[in-house]
Order: structure tokens, then C-alpha cells, then sequence
């Protein structure tokens, strides 16, 4: 959870402790009403807030959404469509999401599986009898509490989907979750959402999506065209996964046929309990006389979180690999008959050219070889260069811009930030049209190798910074 100088400090009867994120529809708050509930704050953006159009929409969605009701859904607590800002209060719910905990702890086992898809099944068949299609189920979506997973946003995507700011590249969903109807623009209903918890349910067994990873163009095309990859399931639930995943929408499940697969376990719970613990700030209380303590034993000190989020680091392998070559050509050329050489001023003049070829190479090389690496990390929070001992971090709050530029060869992560954050690069900043160049895709590497990370980092810019990513090619 982070905090902006720009965040408000009341939504209607609502305090704001934080901002818990962003994404296409504006920025995410945790609150606390009156009488000390916790809620989660959707604060539309301004762009959106300016469209008569779209509040009237979303006054529409927030109606059908208070309809909704279910042990896995997120429950609507209070909205105000007709705010200078509209916003929405759901239910806070505790736990981490679907997203960070495979990110964190890794795919879940056969059992969490099973107790997902039936969770979600049911999460699915309320929203869809309060007359809604979610259109956006993702594992960023999914909520995972100690009584089963939790969807949330469900009424929004529909409202966002029929804004008209394609100017702005509003995109509603994600890729890789998109049933094929809504790639194609057919008439979208409840088998949309099947679809995407099928590839939900693959992401959960396995870490990845059914379709890989990849640039958004990429993925879209092989929803509609290709066959996706499912792991090994228990067979039941492979079978369903299969059919979730039909690109006929006739030819799927539906969530109430999803709750009746064999050997679902009846225990809700997605993951243990160690891995739930999840903290906020405690309501205010009246101070007391503290009461006399005996002398505790010192807590060991807290272990420095591993990071999160996705990492992408420059190579050193190819120019290691030349600059090894280059030497040993060197060496094995430099030590030659001086005498022999006396004698042929031509073959001397060669020597020496060759010499003098090999040893820029080497010298070039092992430069590249021991200049410090370069990692960019990309988080929720914003992105992080590294270079050496050096680190900065800039929160997405401050930059208006991401685009992969550059040649084939030799593309960059670019990046506009507000100026303050200019000197804290410790990378070389390089200017690019107003930009910088914070990061060199894969320079040191081999071609197939250039070409999927500037796929995966197109993935994770989508993933983590989708409303500031300049995805034209």
C-alpha cells in the first residue's frame, strides 16, 4: 500500500489510509467508514468523470451490482456516480490476490485447484443472476481469503467497455484472460466469463496463462487460432478446464455444471494459512494507561521481503563468449617469427592489421563484459533501475510514459518522468524525443533472446502499467 501527496483524505464518509493501487478505471483506496469498517475505495479518473455517458452507465452497473450477492463476491458497500469524482465502496477483503500469491509462493497444488474452480463457479453464477457479466476475470481479480476466493469488479467492465475513449487506448481485459468473441467482437454473454476461468484455472495449476506469454498482439492471436496448453490436471478437472477453453461458447460449461466436478474437496480454502496473513492499519482507539509489563524477549529482526513483481537483467554472455574468442586469436597470432616477417613487408602489414582487428574486439568486448549490470524491475507500485550499488525507484504516480523503442538491434525501455526523477537514474540517461533511456533490452544477447524479453517486457508493462504503455510498434 502507498501513499501520494495528491490522494484525497475523505470519500464520502469514507478515510482514506492508502492507496492500494491503480488501474483502467482510476485509482483503488483502502478506507475506513465511521464506524471503523474497513472498504475498498474505485475513484474514476478524470477522464472517465468528464463523459455524461459513462456516469450514466456507471450509475447503471453500481445499481446491478448492489443486486449481487454470494459468498464469493465482493459486496457493494456505497456509491456516489453523481461525485465530482464518482466512486464506488465494496467490501475490503484480506488476503493476498490470485496474482501475487503464485507470484509469491508459486502454482497451487491439484486440491487448491479444485477448491478455486469451485469458489469461482459460484462467485460466477451470482454475478451472473444479478443480470452481469464480469468481462474482465483475472487472477488480479480474484481475491484469496480464508474462506475461499473472492472476485471483485465485477458491473465495471461493461462501463469502461462502452466509454468512448479509444483515443485514449482504453482496452477492457486482459490478455490472455479474453474469451475469443470479445477479440472478435461478437456478441459477448455468461460464457465469456467461463472461458476466462478457464485460463485462470491453468494460471493457478502452472504459473503461466494457456497461451504463453508474449506481446498482447501475439496473444490475441493464438486465443482465436491456436489450441491452448493446459497442464496435467486431475482428470476431472482437466476435462472442464478443456471445455472452458472451447472457442465455440455453445460448447462450454456452465458455472453451475462447474460446481458438480468429481473429487472437488469440500474445504474452501485456496491456500494455507500461513500464506494469508495479510496487515492494515488498525482503527483509531481511545489511549489508555498503559498497563506494567514484564520484560519481553527482543523479536529476531524482520527479514527483508523478497521482491516482487517481474525482473529483466542485461546479459553479459555474448560479449563474454567474443571477448574469450578475440583474446585467444590474439595471443595465438601476436608471438610470430620476427624475422620471417623482416623479410615480407606485405605479410608483416596483414600480421599487423589482424592484430590490431583482434585486439579492438577483445578490448571492446571484455569493456562490455565488466561494465556493471543493468536490472529494471516492474512492480505495482512502479518500476525500479539498478545499476550496480545504485537503485532508483519511481512510483507510476510519476511517469506520463513508456514506450520499447529503438531499433531491432538494439532497442530500449523509454521512459518521460516527471524531471526530479531525471538525476536518480544511475543508468546512463540517453534522450530519446523528450523520453530517456532507462533500460537496454537484451544487447548482450542473441537474437531469440532480444526477441522474447522485448515480448516479455511488453507483457509486464501491459501487466503492471497497461494505462501508460505506448504499444504501438
Amino acid at each position: 500500500m502507498t501513499t501520494h501527496p495528491q490522494d484525497p483524505v475523505l470519500i464520502g464518509s469514507f478515510t482514506i489510509q492508502g492507496r492500494l493501487g491503480r488501474g483502467a478505471m482510476g485509482a483503488v483506496y483502502l478506507a475506513r467508514s465511521p464506524g471503523g469498517r474497513l472498504v475498498a475505495v474505485k475513484v474514476v479518473r478524470d477522464e472517465l468523470a468528464g463523459d455524461a455517458a459513462f456516469r450514466a452507465r456507471f450509475a447503471r452497473e453500481i445499481e446491478a451490482a448492489r443486486k449481487v450477492s454470494g459468498a464469493f463476491t465482493a459486496a457493494v458497500v456505497d456509491a456516489d456516480p453523481d461525485a465530482e469524482h464518482p466512486w464506488l465502496a465494496t467490501e475490503y477483503l484480506p488476503g493476498p490476490t490470485l496474482q501475487k500469491a503464485i507470484d509469491t509462493s508459486g502454482p497451487l497444488t491439484p486440491g487448491g485447484v479444485q477448491s478455486l474452480a469451485g469458489g469461482l463457479a459460484e462467485a460466477l453464477m451470482a454475478i451472473h443472476a444479478g443480470g452481469l457479466v464480469h468481462r474482465d476475470l483475472k487472477p488480479s481479480n480474484i481475491v484469496l481469503t480464508d474462506n475461499g476466493p473472492r472476485v471483485i469488479d465485477f458491473g465495471i467492465a461493461r462501463a469502461l467497455e462502452e466509454a468512448s475513449l479509444t483515443a485514449t487506448g482504453v482496452v477492457v481485459g486482459t490478455p490472455g484472460y479474453l474469451s475469443p468473441e470479445q477479440i472478435t467482437g461478437a456478441a459477448i454473454g455468461a460464457a465469456s466469463d467461463v472461458f476466462a476461468l478457464g485460463a485462470v484455472l491453468v494460471f493457478a495449476a502452472s504459473g503461466r496463462g494457456p497461451f504463453a506469454h508474449g506481446s498482447p498482439a501475439s496473444l490475441l492471436h493464438r486465443i482465436v487460432h491456436e489450441q491452448p496448453q493446459i497442464p496435467p490436471l486431475p482428470s476431472p478437472l482437466q476435462d472442464v478446464v478443456r471445455r472452458c477453453l472451447a472457442r465455440d461458447p455453445a460448447h462450454r460449461p456452465t458455472p453451475a455444471e462447474l460446481l458438480h466436478v468429481p473429487g472437488s474437496p469440500a474445504n474452501t480454502a485456496v491456500l494455507p494459512p500461513s500464506a494469508q496473513t495479510v496487515a492494515f492499519p488498525p482503527p483509531p482507539t481511545k489511549l489508555l494507561p498503559a498497563p506494567p509489563q514484564t520484560p519481553q524477549p527482543q523479536p529476531a529482526p524482520p527479514q527483508r521481503p523478497q521482491p516482487t513483481g517481474a525482473a529483466f537483467k542485461t546479459s553479459r554472455t555474448r560479449p563474454a563468449v567474443i571477448a574469450t574468442i578475440t583474446t585467444s586469436f590474439f595471443l595465438a597470432w601476436f608471438p610470430r617469427d620476427q624475422q620471417t616477417l623482416d623479410q615480407d613487408p606485405a605479410l608483416s602489414m596483414v600480421f599487423g592489421i589482424l592484430d590490431l582487428i583482434l585486439l579492438y574486439f577483445a578490448v571492446r568486448s571484455w569493456r562490455l563484459v565488466l561494465r556493471h549490470r543493468v536490472v529494471l524491475r516492474l512492480s505495482p507500485q512502479g518500476l525500479t533501475v539498478e545499476r550496480g550499488y545504485k537503485q532508483a525507484s519511481i512510483p507510476w504516480s510519476a511517469v506520463t510514459r513508456l514506450r520499447v523503442g529503438g531499433d531491432v538491434r538494439r532497442p530500449w525501455l523509454i521512459a518521460w518522468l516527471d524531471t526530479p526523477y531525471h538525476s536518480t537514474l544511475p543508468a546512463p540517461r540517453r534522450r530519446h524525443h523528450g523520453g530517456l533511456r532507462i533500460y537496454p533490452i537484451a544487447h548482450g544477447a542473441t537474437v531469440n533472446r532480444r526477441i522474447r524479453q522485448v515480448d516479455e517486457l511488453r507483457a509486464a508493462l501491459n501487466w503492471y502499467a497497461g494505462h501508460l504503455h505506448d504499444n504501438s510498434y
